[in-house]
């Protein structure tokens, strides 16, 4: 996909409904990796600082979500 493509195809899906989740600020670094090798560029976005310390992972599809949930507990507890 073009770069403008896929900002098209976020913006759908962003007014829509995604699936949503709140990282640390400390993890975005590999978060952001996760999401690059584990998913399309179209399917996720990531929004910095949403909160104290915390950054905001959404996603397109509930099965991008349900396995970026899955590392995401099992990173932290390391």
């Amino acid at each position: 996909m073009l770069p403008q493509e896929i900002s098209d195809h976020k913006r759908k899906w962003m007014m829509a409904s995604y699936y949503e989740v709140h990282t640390h600020t400390d993890l975005r670094s590999s978060v952001m990796e996760w999401c690059k090798t584990c998913c399309f560029q179209w399917r996720w976005d990531l929004k910095k600082f949403t909160d104290v310390y915390g950054d905001t992972v959404r996603f397109e599809l509930e099965e991008d979500f349900t396995a970026f949930n899955e590392w995401y507990t099992n990173m932290r507890s390391v």
